[in-house]
């Protein structure tokens, strides 16, 4: 089927005219950009009523009339405020367009009479061979409103020439690009204003020498005349692994539910205190990593401030407020509930008052632990699990969040809530599989969870002895950890009731395991 048969048809010949202002620019903006953008995997707001396309800039990457430009298009919307999406344009002609268009149909955004196509170009070698030279070699080149620099790390020098090249064909938020077997480039679609934290802080952790995350390849930044910076991609050092850390516990914790429903608590010891020794590497690592990010204070960026009245005030109303939506959520929707859970529910509305008295005593907890940038959406999916062991990822922080707030400094027991609070749904993930047998193995699940967490945690207290976030007195760390594994619970709460209402249980149980 050829790209023609179901995409717009540009007028004229395939060259640059289609860039220039003009009528067929303001098709690209009116009819032929919409139609592509919004069926896209990575345009993440189909839950709202695009109003107006608009293209802010045009980049030229090379002084060819051939060469692919960098698109920036502005989606203003019926309510709420606008959005920009990076999108690379470029035209394929002759076989190169046919077989784009057999291969990759979803990436063909319009074409011409002739058969030649303007296609997403993250799907052209020679697209993909240009941005790497951008950052490889510092380059530079204008637009309209703006110019695009790269910026390269230490293992972008060694390269006269880029490697060979693909595009990752699974379907996420971002665009991925694979050079030879050593490079993984991130190709930010949706674009913020500002430093972008997964940028920023694996270039910092670069220059810390931290060896427990990717190494820092370079990145490609965007200037506004008007003083703006966004980052348009980010390239980084790939590292052997064998998948992420949460695949691993699942693959240990199917081995230990087999031991243990064959009655052979030896063996499943024996695979217990096998990750016992994992999970402790992971709290090493990650202590490390908080060590390092709070420990340049000659960085207004890195350098730690003081957790104020207010920040503590602010996570205290975060906490009631959402022990409110939870208990509103929970009356709405009881009767979705199975037994098991429901009774679970009862427990947690016992223990109610004690959970309000945890939420407003974090305000009055005068700790002298300070706040650092933190990894920011700590779980077993942000790390990687490989022959040398864990290797953090993944540094954007949660997606719902804005910019700025995922740059703010907080304390790093967030993180180490985050991390506890994976290795408890991991338990019970791994019993989904498991059918009638599930139930015979809750309590092996909660031992196992118990056991692994304290690991974690012994390691990572361990490792961040004497460290300006943390606080000499056990009691006000302990009210900190307990409120961001509140916070997180109760978050976990609302998102299951609304999505998946059999995992209730799991976060359930771990609010009652903080009050009971």
């Amino acid at each position: 089927m050829s790209a023609a048969e179901n995409v717009p048809v540009l007028p004229g010949s395939a060259d640059e005219h289609v860039f220039a202002p003009g009528s067929i620019r303001e098709s690209l903006e009116s009819e032929i950009l919409p139609r592509y953008i919004t069926r896209c995997r990575w345009f993440g707001a189909k839950a709202r009523r695009p109003k107006r396309f608009r293209l802010t800039d045009l980049i030229p990457l090379g002084t060819t009339s051939d060469a692919a430009r960098l698109a920036f298009v502005e989606i203003e919307y019926e309510e709420g405020t606008p959005d920009t999406y990076l999108l690379p344009l470029q035209i394929a002609t002759g076989e190169e367009a046919a077989a784009l268009s057999r291969t990759e149909p979803g990436s063909v955004v319009a074409a011409f009479a002739d058969g030649s196509i303007l296609a997403d170009a993250i799907h052209l070698p020679s697209f993909r061979s240009a941005i790497f030279a951008l950052m490889a070699g510092s380059g530079s080149f204008s637009g309209e409103h703006g110019r695009i620099t790269g910026s390269p790390g230490p293992i972008l020098g060694i390269h006269q020439t880029p490697p060979s090249s693909r595009a990752l064909s699974v379907e996420q938020s971002n665009s991925s690009i694979i050079y030879g077997d050593h490079v993984f480039l991130k190709l930010y679609r949706r674009l913020e204003e500002g430093l972008n934290p997964d940028a920023e802080i694996l270039h910092f952790l670069g220059e810390q020498n931290f060896p427990h995350v990717p190494p820092f390849g370079g990145s490609i930044e965007y200037h506004g005349l008007n003083g703006s910076v966004r980052v348009l991609a980010l390239a980084l050092g790939m590292v052997a692994n064998d998948g992420d850390a949460w695949s691993f516990t699942l693959r240990q914790l199917g081995q230990y539910y087999e031991a243990v429903l064959a009655d052979d608590r030896p063996a499943a010891e024996r695979l217990l205190a096998g990750y016992l020794e994992s999970a402790a590497q992971l709290g090493s690592r990650t202590g490390e990593l908080h060590m390092t990010l709070g420990g340049d204070a000659s960085s207004p960026t890195f350098a730690h401030e003081p957790l104020s009245a207010g920040d503590r005030t602010a996570l205290s109303t975060a906490l009631l407020v959402a022990i409110q939506q939870v208990r509103t959520l929970i009356a709405e929707n009881h009767r979705a509930l199975d037994a098991q859970t429901q009774a679970l529910v009862g427990r947690m509305l016992n223990a109610e008052a004690s959970l309000l008295a945890r939420a407003d005593a974090i305000a009055n907890a005068a700790t002298s632990a300070a706040k650092t940038r933190t990894h920011g959406d700590y779980h077993l999916g942000q790390v990687l699990h490989g022959p040398n062991g864990f290797v953090i990822i993944d540094f954007e922080g949660e997606p719902l969040r804005s910019l700025a707030e995922r740059r703010q400094k907080m304390s790093p027991f967030r993180d180490v809530a985050g991390m506890l609070r994976s290795f408890h749904y991991a338990a019970h993930a791994a019993l989904e599989p498991l059918g009638d047998a599930r139930s015979r193995l809750a309590d092996d699940a909660e031992t196992w969870a118990a056991r692994v967490q304290q690991a974690f945690l012994d390691a990572w207290l361990a490792t961040t002895r004497g460290a300006v976030f943390r606080d000499p007195d056990p009691a006000n760390e302990k009210a900190l950890l307990d409120a961001f594994l509140l916070e997180k619970a109760l978050y976990e709460i609302r998102y299951e009731v609304n999505n998946r209402p059999g995992w209730v249980g799991i976060p359930l149980r771990g609010v009652l395991a903080l009050v009971e």
